[in-house]
């Protein structure tokens, strides 16, 4: 069964993920049980696994745009990572 997650909780668990907080370390914050957690955030039609998720993306998001920014300015492995980026796309297109 999986828990629900007030709207404080779900904001908590999208800024901590941002921060690439292990799911342990969260729980431990938000005040649940880590195993539940770690359950929940595997559910991709729960709202945890969503705030989780979305939390890593952006972060996810923010690093990209760095490695393309040193790519451009020539930094043979910033080319190198994002080379492995275009390969990570393709394989999940």
């Amino acid at each position: 069964m999986r828990m629900k997650y007030s709207e404080e909780q779900l904001k908590i668990i999208k800024e901590l993920a941002s921060q690439l907080m292990r799911p342990n370390h969260i729980a431990l914050l938000i005040d649940v049980d880590a195993e539940e957690f770690k359950r929940n955030i595997k559910h991709r039609t729960s709202e945890a696994y969503k705030a989780y998720e979305t939390g890593k993306a952006e972060t996810i998001l923010e690093l990209r745009k760095q490695e393309l920014k040193l790519a451009k300015l020539g930094s043979p492995l910033a080319v190198e990572m994002v080379n492995r980026f275009r390969i990570d796309q393709e394989q999940n297109e």
